[in-house]
């Protein structure tokens, strides 16, 4: 691999330090919404995917990637009601999201509403993860022309419901440490 010229490296340290400037209220203001949303856990255990998912949709949210939280977030939130449904041997396997609610629903394994929006959440994140027609329901494009709002505060919007609903979800399903 061959070196980077000085100056190439260092116009980009200046660049990037003047986007940190720039973006630094704005994360703060996002730490601090998180704050207010994040349980205080001091230590857990779990499986490491899910546990890595629970960081990252963290730390994409603080860094305004609101697409990428908020399927992070879905992400988490499949991994604990598959989890906890396997724990209490309601499914075995690993069902996709839609029949873990359905399953969860049936079972009133978690409250109705939180399961009514894991439902509207995946629905909203479908469109990010699965190729869809331009126009679909659920499209972003959709929901700007339906909604009348800029598609980043659509995007904002989802990602707090997600990681407000991923973390009822963690605190839900905390367990003692065994001795």
């Amino acid at each position: 691999m061959s070196e980077q010229p000085t100056a190439t490296m260092e116009d980009l340290l200046k660049a990037l330090e003047e986007s940190d400037d720039e973006r630094r209220a704005a994360r703060a203001e996002r730490n601090v919404w998180l704050s207010l949303h994040k349980p205080s856990v001091s230590v857990f255990m779990g499986r490491t995917e899910s546990l890595q998912v629970l960081r990252e949709a963290r730390e994409v949210f603080v860094d305004g990637h609101f697409v990428a939280s908020l399927l992070m977030a879905v992400s988490f939130i499949e991994h604990t009601l598959v989890e906890e449904l396997q724990l209490l041997g309601h499914t075995k396997g690993s069902p996709t999201l839609g029949q873990a609610i359905a399953i969860a629903q049936d079972k009133k394994v978690f409250p109705a509403d939180w399961l009514e929006r894991a439902k509207t959440l995946s629905l909203r994140r479908n469109p990010f993860a699965h190729l869809k027609e331009g126009w679909h329901q659920h499209a972003l494009a959709t929901r700007v022309r339906d909604e009348r709002r800029h598609p980043v505060s659509i995007m904002e919007s989802d990602a707090k419901d997600a990681i407000d609903l991923m973390y009822n979800f963690f605190v839900a399903t905390l367990r003692p440490m065994p001795n």
